[in-house]
């Protein structure tokens, strides 16, 4: 899954979304060390639009939580 796919389905502007493809963020990045400031910074500025942005990140970065059966 592409981190533009994810955002242009949460309904993300397209200036966004450049942002985000310019400064190389990564699916990883957004899981694990992307702060509310960088958000803020790349201009997702709510804070339900960023939650979800993370939930949906963790489901498709490199290495999945996945539970072991």
């Amino acid at each position: 899954m592409d981190v533009d796919l994810i955002l242009e389905r949460l309904g993300v502007k397209e200036g966004v979304i450049r942002r985000f493809r310019q400064e190389k963020i990564t699916l990883d990045i957004i899981s694990f060390n992307m702060s509310l400031y960088g958000f803020n910074c790349l201009g997702v500025n709510d804070k339900t639009t960023n939650m979800k942005l993370r939930v949906e990140c963790v489901c498709y970065r490199s290495n999945p939580c996945v539970p072991e059966a």
